[in-house]
């Protein structure tokens, strides 16, 4: 593993829960980015509730989170809880074989969730953003809010199922074009689940959810040169390497020394190792009163053989696979971003 340096970087992909007081009804919220660490949802601060504590699972399958809630006013408090799930790029030409998408046509990280250990189906909003303005209802209206990239030929097998003029429209409007995925969407899907919640006062509620973790990922070339950043693709989009403060993952000379080593023994073309991409947001979601009282992180790299690198202070080694650290009055400041070099099993 990289070494532990109070220091922190970024990566690709995955989302935060958050919370919002409802006042008078059902609070409004506006639409979140999600992915890459960008924008949130805007919410209103509450002093009623604190997160008495956080346990965090992030691993290359799944993540897993499990919160503790305390309502510390006199009266019931009645929130909007979202979670908004990664932005897809659809003008990327994204396709289930490149990412391993799950072929559900509106959840592609299989979200559940439980409260107070009961489960809870929340209600799912979806999006279409394009050139930075909403076009979901010229999408919807032409029946094509549906159009995701869980298969090969899906774009082009959509659009022979719509009203042939309203596929024109969207086509005049530049929201599909035929390139080298025909029919391919360019505007971008966001998604979000969400649901009323009621915090009685005086009592704990437990909030759990699981999800498919969603991965940036590339083959690494030239194991010399890597610096935590170059040689690390992303699927929607480049962030500027200057702009992001140089080493994103803190990949100290240990780690190098393993991947060159890894790298002069196995003849090119194949590579020794693939590099997984992995962010979980916290900063969208400090609108609760004061800090966590406890927060638990455990990492799992997968297998012994992999490796894990990332800018975090106080991890300790607890099993062949697994990092943890635990944290008091935790105030999060930055996203946890990690890399995992996952090793490639030679047949």
């Amino acid at each position: 593993m990289a070494d532990t340096r109070n220091r922190w970087s970024v990566g690709a992909a995955l989302v935060a829960m958050l919370l919002l007081p409802v006042a008078g009804g059902r609070a409004s919220a506006n639409d979140s980015t999600g992915f890459q660490g960008t924008g949130g949802i805007e919410l209103t601060k509450t002093d009623a509730i604190e997160m008495r504590s956080e346990d965090l699972w992030i691993g290359l399958e799944e993540i897993r989170v499990s919160y503790v809630f305390r309502n510390v006013s006199d009266r019931p408090v009645e929130t909007l809880v979202a979670f908004p799930l990664p932005d897809l790029d659809l003008s990327q030409g994204l396709t289930a074989p490149a990412w391993g998408f799950p072929k559900q046509a509106d959840d592609f990280l299989d979200f559940r969730l439980w409260i107070d250990d009961r489960p809870v189906q929340p209600s799912l909003e979806r999006r279409a953003v394009f050139q930075g303005r909403d076009v979901t209802v010229a999408v919807e209206a032409a029946g094509a809010l549906g159009m995701t990239p869980w298969a090969p030929g899906a774009y082009d097998d959509y659009a022979r199922k719509l009203d042939p003029a309203a596929l024109a429209r969207l086509r005049e409007a530049g929201l599909i074009q035929t390139g080298e995925d025909d029919n391919n969407p360019q505007w971008t899907l966001r998604t979000r689940y969400f649901w009323t919640q009621i915090f009685p006062p005086g009592r704990d509620v437990r909030v759990r959810h699981v999800y498919r973790t969603f991965l940036g990922s590339a083959l690494i070339d030239d194991v010399t040169k890597i610096d935590g950043r170059e040689v690390v693709g992303r699927h929607v989009g480049e962030v500027d390497r200057k702009a992001a403060g140089g080493d994103r993952y803190c990949l100290d000379g240990a780690a190098r020394r393993t991947l060159a080593a890894a790298r002069a023994k196995q003849p090119s073309p194949a590579m020794p190792y693939g590099a997984a991409e992995i962010e979980y947001i916290l900063t969208t979601a400090r609108n609760w009163r004061g800090p966590i009282g406890r927060f638990h992180l455990t990492l799992d790299k997968g297998a012994p053989e992999n490796i894990l690198s990332l800018c975090w202070n106080g991890l300790t080694k607890t099993g062949p696979t697994t990092f943890e650290s635990t944290i008091a009055g935790f105030v999060p400041d930055r996203d946890i971003r990690l890399l995992v070099f996952v090793r490639a099993k030679v047949p």
